[in-house]
C-alpha cells in the first residue's frame, strides 16, 4: 500500500523528479513542509525513494512530529499525517531522531509506524548516498529512472526489492528493466533465500520484470519458473508468465 501511495505522489509532485542538484532536491521539500500541512502527507510518501538525509528538512519534520501528534489523535486524516511524519524520520537514515520515534513506542495510533521508522533507519542511512548518487545520473533520463537505477545496480538486495517496487508501480523504461533482468538473472538461485525478505525482494524482481509485458523477458522468467528453488520466487514467476504474456504450465 506504501507504494501505491507514493506512485499517485508522484503524479501529484511531479516536479520531485527533476531538480539541478541534491540542494534543489532538498530546498524543495523545505518549501513543502513549511508550507500547507495538507500537502505534507503526499511528499512525505515520496521520501522511501528520493535519498535525502539532509537535516534541515528533517528537523522541520520532527518539529510537526512533536507539534502535533497529540492534537492528532482522534482525526484519522490528521493521525495519518502525523504517522507519515514518523516515517519520514526513519526514511531520513538519520540516527539524531532515534530519540524522537522512540517517544512512540506503546503510543498506540502510532507505534506500528515509530517501529517501522526504526527499522528503516539503518537501511536508509546506507542506501540514501546510494539513491541520491547523481555522479552515475545519465542525463538523457529523469532523476527518478536515475535514482531507480541507482538501487538496481545495488548489491544490497533490500534496496534492490524497494527499486523493483518502483518499477512495478511507476518506471518501465527499457534500461531499468535491462537492470533488474540482470539481478533476476543473478540472484534467482541464491542459496540464501531461505531468509523470507530475500526471497521476497527476488520474488518482486520478476513480478517487477514481468509486469513490464515485454516479451524479450518471457525466456528469462521462464528460466525462473523452472530453475529456482525457492518457492516463492518460483510462484512469482509463474504468475507473472500467466498474468501478463498468458503462459501457463
Amino acid at each position: 500500500m506504501r507504494f501505491i501511495r507514493a506512485f499517485f505522489a508522484l503524479l501529484i509532485f511531479p516536479n520531485f523528479a527533476a531538480a539541478a542538484s541534491l540542494e534543489d532536491d532538498t530546498q524543495r521539500y523545505i518549501k513543502i513542509f513549511s508550507g500547507e500541512k495538507k500537502l505534507h502527507s503526499d511528499a512525505a510518501d515520496t521520501f522511501s525513494w528520493m535519498g535525502l538525509s539532509d537535516t534541515r528538512l528533517f528537523d522541520i519534520v520532527e518539529r510537526l512530529l512533536l507539534e502535533d501528534a497529540a492534537a492528532a489523535r482522534d482525526n484519522r486524516s490528521e493521525r495519518n499525517r502525523v504517522a507519515r511524519y514518523i516515517r519520514s524520520l526513519g526514511f531520513s537514515g538519520q540516527a539524531k531522531y532515534e530519540p524522537t520515534i522512540n517517544k512512540f513506542l506503546g503510543d498506540p495510533p502510532y507505534e506500528r509506524f515509530a517501529r517501522a521508522a526504526l527499522q528503516d533507519l539503518p537501511d536508509y542511512n546506507k542506501w540514501n548516498p546510494i539513491i541520491s548518487n547523481r555522479s552515475s545520473f545519465d542525463p538523457k533520463f529523469s532523476d527518478d529512472v536515475n535514482r531507480v537505477a541507482n538501487m538496481l545496480r545495488s548489491d544490497d538486495l533490500l534496496l534492490l526489492c524497494v527499486g523493483a517496487k518502483r518499477v512495478y508501480f511507476d518506471s518501465k523504461e527499457d534500461v531499468l528493466l535491462e537492470l533488474l533482468a540482470r539481478q533476476l538473472r543473478a540472484n534467482y538461485a541464491r542459496s540464501d533465500l531461505n531468509d523470507r525478505d530475500r526471497s521476497d525482494c527476488v520474488a518482486w524482481a520478476a513480478k517487477a520484470l514481468g509486469s513490464s509485458k515485454n516479451d524479450k523477458y518471457v525466456a528469462l522468467l521462464q528460466e525462473v519458473g523452472e530453475k529456482a528453488t525457492d518457492r516463492t520466487v518460483v510462484k512469482h514467476a509463474k504468475d507473472a508468465l500467466g498474468k501478463y504474456y498468458g503462459v501457463r504450465n
